[in-house]
């Protein structure tokens, strides 16, 4: 089944598709993934056969996951969040968790898309298992690695759908100092989700943080706001 399906993802590719991509991904020479290889698959298709091939095998799946193609450890993450989301006891979803924490430690999850496409989905672990909050998303956000630093604030995307806001403002306040672009902008959209529920929590992180965050987090931050709030918070 696995031959089958990378032999599909091989055919749909587009070596100027491919190309767009490598550039597309590119977020600085120093990052890991910058030199992914990829097919060129679009990315509907890509969750076409991520939904057509959800029942593979878990060998078939890990050998998926670690493949050197961008797009089928793509299609990988589609197929895990598939089975996360179908998996029906806390053991289940403890072991699909631990396996997608597996493959971001090794470097497999190694790009922003990547990330955020499995991030927000692993995250509904959160609120059933709290050991996988506090120390552990501190223990991320404090990671070498850009992608573990970035899947820590994004973890608690499922928490702040459920109005728990408190280790996304922790997280946040791990990461006001980080000196990576795409952190500041993965911070600044989980603020901004924060401000989406509950608008007075934001602002009272704002008003505390504002002068230390990054513009770009910032900025994200307040995109909600109205023209004369964001003058403000910008401002001296």
């Amino acid at each position: 089944m696995l031959a089958d399906l990378t032999e599909r993802l091989a055919k749909l590719g587009s070596p100027s598709r491919a190309e767009k991509s490598a550039h597309y991904f590119r977020s600085g020479s120093e990052l890991s993934g910058t030199k992914d290889i990829y097919r060129g698959v679009p990315v509907p298709e890509i969750r076409k056969l991520a939904k057509e091939f959800r029942n593979i095998s878990q060998s078939d799946l890990t050998r998926l996951a670690k493949s050197k193609y961008h797009d089928e450890r793509l299609c990988a993450l589609l197929i895990l969040n598939d089975r996360f989301e179908r998996a029906d006891t806390d053991q289940k979803r403890i072991e699909l968790f631990e396996f997608w924490l597996q493959l971001l430690r090794s470097n497999k999850i190694n790009n922003w898309d990547l990330v955020d496409t499995s991030a927000p989905v692993m995250g509904k672990i959160l609120p059933r298992h709290l050991g996988y909050r506090a120390e552990f998303l501190h223990g991320l956000a404090k990671s070498e690695n850009i992608w573990e630093r970035r899947a820590a604030i994004l973890l608690t995307f499922a928490l702040i759908r459920i109005n728990k806001f408190g280790p996304t403002l922790a997280i946040a306040r791990d990461l006001l100092h980080d000196d990576q672009d795409l952190i500041h902008k993965a911070v600044g959209w989980m603020l901004r989700e924060v401000g989406n529920r509950d608008k007075d929590t934001l602002t009272a992180f704002l008003e505390k943080h504002r002068r230390e965050m990054p513009r770009t987090m910032l900025r994200y931050a307040i995109e909600k706001y109205s023209p004369k709030e964001r003058a403000y918070f910008l401002g001296p």
